[in-house]
């Protein structure tokens, strides 16, 4: 099996665990509503293509982090990788919201959790991606199956 490869044909690098934060299902909840109102707003307020609202509400991001909230709940974890790099999806849904008329309930949401996960010491943990999903190294080996009878 070929690695990925960038736009320069090189084989692209694992994330890098020193810009990943551990976020909480409760706070992958949050984001995943805050991009689904901010997706909602934009799209209904503009008049830009599909891929341009997902890319500003931050919505393109909802697969990844159901895939890696998932993942950590059959892992029996209350960490799920976001990387830094991730919060400025975040911070580009909070501020179209503020253009685009969002709320002040999901500004207040928005900008709070900007606040609070912005605060948080990137390294979490080292990174690696199974079956394409993003988990904290330590969390992604197979757990030991319990086989008694």
């Amino acid at each position: 099996m070929r690695r990925r490869r960038d736009q320069s044909g090189e084989p692209s690098a694992p994330p890098d665990a020193s810009n990943a934060i551990a976020i909480t299902l409760r706070e992958v909840v949050a984001l995943v509503e805050t991009f689904e109102y901010a997706h909602a707003q934009i799209a209904m307020r503009s008049d830009a293509d599909d891929h341009t609202v997902a890319k500003a509400s931050g919505s393109h991001l909802i697969p990844a982090l159901y895939a890696r909230a998932g993942f950590a709940a059959g892992r029996e974890s209350d960490r799920i990788p976001l990387l830094v790099s991730e919060l400025g999806s975040l911070e580009a849904a909070v501020l179209n919201l503020e253009s685009y008329g969002g709320h002040e309930a999901e500004l207040c949401l928005g900008y709070g959790m900007l606040d609070s996960l912005g605060n948080r010491e990137a390294g979490a943990g080292l990174l690696r991606s199974v079956h394409g999903i993003l988990a904290f190294a330590d969390e992604a080996a197979d757990p030991v199956q319990d086989v008694s009878v």
